[in-house]
This record gives C-alpha cells, structure tokens and sequence, in this order.
C-alpha cells in the first residue's frame, strides 16, 4: 500500500496542481495532507476546494488553517503571515470555510502511521521539528513508529537510532522495522530550502520505503497572483528561489 503525503500549500494552487500529478503516478492509495492549506498565497479557495474533494483524502489543521478558523489562533503568527489570513478571511466564500471545518483534523492515527501538523509532543502548540534534538522531543513525547509532519517547509527524515537521514530525490529509502522515524515531505507551495520545487513524498507501507519527491511548477505565474492580489511582494518574490 502507498501513501502520498505532502504539507503547507498555502494558497498555491499551481504547486499543489503539481504534487497530484506525482500522488495519481504512483497510484497512491491514500492521500495524506499535513496541514496549511491557506496562507501566503493568492488562491486559498482554490486548494481548499482541491484538497477537499479528494477522495480518500485525510486532511489535517495547520496552525495557519487553525488562524483562518478561529482570530484566537492569530497571536503567533508574523507580520506577513497575519496579513495573508485576514485576506483569506475577506476572500474566501463561506461554503470553504464550512468544508475546512468539517473536514480537517487536528491529527491522524492510522494502521501503520500517525500524522500531525507540527509535532506529536503537543501538536496544539505548533511546535517545530527542526533538528535531531527536536525529534528526540517528539520520539520522547509518545509512542509511533512513524509519524508524519509539516511546519517547517523543509523535507526531512529522522530515526530515532540513527539521527537525521540523509535524502535523495527519488530514491527509495528503506525504513528498519526495528526503528522509529518522523517523515517531513517538505512544502507544496512554500519551500524553505532553496529548492523552489513544490515537495512531497510517497510512503510504501508494503516494501517498507520512503521517497521523496520535487515537481516544476510555474512559480512566476504563481507569484504574480500574489503581487497582483495585493499582498506582500515578499511573499510572492520568495517563491522564486524555494526561501
């Protein structure tokens, strides 16, 4: 069984357009979202229609979707980012707001998997798993053998024994039945490290891997929504060199 799993689109449907087209090749049988469906970019709705009317599709809160839900959640956030969601909150009509609400999860416990947003320890909080003494926390925190995250925009994979794995796009890495690991697939619509490419990965519960994945996808067109939009050019302007 394969599962497709990818985070933080954040308004860009382009990429997120593009991550499909990886998740229906690899005849993923599950589709796992991590969470930040909206945000930063010009086309909130857009994902949020997308990702829910997937089917399949296990869907779960960001700290950015939690914002756009509930003014209470906006404390945390920075300058840009609170900018980008009271935005969303002008734009998007009601009817995909009722669907976040109805459809999005906090967290995902599965048969060979669990999945949250930012962090199994305290997954309320949004913390951020950052390096090997972050996910000691999380490993340290509960009991999984595989934990899904998003949050940092950064792909990454960790094991509990061996510290962070190194990774190369494409090729499978075998997992150690005897280990634990915390999968970061990277961002769809907002990556962090220097790879403008939209992120994602593919889980291969039957032959034990994980790979992960990087997609083309017309960024300038994408931030060109953004400038045109009114918002920050800063957050179109970074989507050109994966910052």
């Amino acid at each position: 069984m394969k599962v497709f799993a990818c985070s933080d689109a954040h308004g860009n449907v382009r990429a997120l357009q593009a991550v499909l087209g990886v998740y229906r090749e690899q005849r993923a049988r599950e589709f796992l979202f991590l969470g930040d469906c909206v945000g930063y970019g010009a086309h909130p709705d857009g994902c949020i229609d997308i990702l829910c009317n997937l089917p399949r599709a296990r869907l779960l809160l960001g700290n950015h979707d939690a914002a756009l839900l509930d003014r209470h959640e906006r404390g945390e956030l920075n300058a840009f980012a609170a900018e980008a969601i009271g935005w969303s909150e002008r734009m998007i009509e009601r009817k995909y707001v009722d669907a976040m609400r109805r459809r999005f999860t906090m967290a995902h416990e599965g048969k060979n998997f669990c999945a949250v947003h930012a962090s199994p320890a305290h997954p309320e909080e949004w913390p951020y798993i950052l390096c090997e003494m972050d996910a000691d926390t999380a490993f340290q925190a509960r009991e999984f053998t595989l934990c899904f995250v998003g949050h940092t925009h950064v792909p990454a994979l960790y094991s509990f024994k061996k510290g962070e794995r190194s990774i190369v796009e494409g090729t499978p890495i075998g997992l150690d039945p005897g280990d634990r690991y915390i999968v970061n697939p990277g961002s769809v619509g907002q990556p962090r490290d220097g790879d403008p490419r939209a992120a994602c990965c593919i889980f291969d519960a039957d032959g034990g891997t994980i790979t992960f994945h990087r997609c083309v996808y017309d960024a300038a067109a994408e931030a060109q929504d953004i400038f045109s939009a009114g918002l920050p050019r800063f957050l179109g302007e970074r989507l050109l060199n994966g910052t």
